[in-house]
């Protein structure tokens, strides 16, 4: 461990509500590994900068193995290395960065001219190890394959990042299956327009990350790893939305209606 000295602006985020904001680390403690390092002030907690460490590093394999990037690209190594800015408590983090008092954490996605990534959190949360950070990780790596610049819909970029989250209700997809089979559920035709200004109440909330979920399950664990790699990298190389779920995934899947018909049927099986 080491003291470090470390001023970082905070130019571009993922989460909708970061603005702006200068980071001054100093005096801040500093661990290391192959692909974070994690900043924090003191050891205290239950989840601690070790344990934080050593977890993201087993996310980082586990994630870009289940979405088949590993064979790609070695994210993250040396110099690249993401930090982890792991704040003492929530009003410490929430004063600094400006976040309001519900929010658990967010990651900030580099410009390519700026060379950024961050995960920024705060010590005493619930879940923080099983379902915050893997969450966040997932954000970066979707974004860093496919290029910080380049748009995706919402469900998607929210069905990458909870593949690696484990939940502690174990009827999850059987309560999405009843609301599908239902037809409370929102159509991809919906879905698609969703984004950071879109209001939704609690419920409608629920629903949307539960169904960005399992569509992407559902594109994984039927299709294979490799036919979502191409995808992705249709979607970096410029192509629409549609257009890469074409290309990746034709003659099985060749719109949004047949994903939507296919996705449907595939959430039978929990019923």
């Amino acid at each position: 461990m080491k003291k470090t000295f470390l001023i970082i602006v905070l130019l571009f985020s993922l989460h909708p509500n970061v603005e702006a904001f200068t980071l001054d680390l100093h005096g801040w403690e500093q661990i290391s590994d192959k692909h974070f390092k994690v900043f924090y002030k003191q050891e205290a907690g239950e989840d601690s900068p070790r344990q934080i460490l050593n977890r993201a590093e087993e996310y980082y394999s586990s994630i870009a193995d289940r979405v088949g990037y590993e064979r790609y690209q070695n994210f993250w190594t040396w110099d690249e290395r993401v930090p982890i800015v792991y704040f003492s408590s929530q009003e410490e983090y929430a004063r600094t960065t400006g976040q309001p008092i519900w929010s658990k954490g967010f990651s900030v996605s580099h410009l390519a001219s700026v060379n950024l990534r961050m995960i920024v959190t705060f010590k005493g949360q619930d879940n923080f190890l099983t379902s915050t950070l893997p969450h966040e990780i997932s954000h970066l790596i979707l974004h860093d394959f496919i290029g910080p610049n380049r748009k995706i819909p919402l469900w998607f970029d929210e069905g990458v990042a909870q593949l690696e989250e484990q939940r502690e209700d174990q009827n999850y997809e059987a309560i999405l299956a009843r609301v599908v089979a239902s037809g409370q559920s929102m159509p991809l035709s919906f879905l698609q327009h969703v984004d950071q200004g879109t209001h939704l109440d609690y419920r409608y909330s629920s629903i949307f990350y539960a169904e960005s979920l399992y569509i992407v399950d559902f594109l994984v664990k039927t299709y294979g790893k490799e036919s979502f790699v191409n995808f992705c990298r249709y979607l970096r190389d410029g192509k629409s939305f549609e257009e890469a779920l074409r290309s990746s995934y034709y003659p099985t899947i060749d719109s949004m209606d047949k994903l939507q018909d296919s996705w449907v049927k595939y959430m039978t099986q929990y019923l």
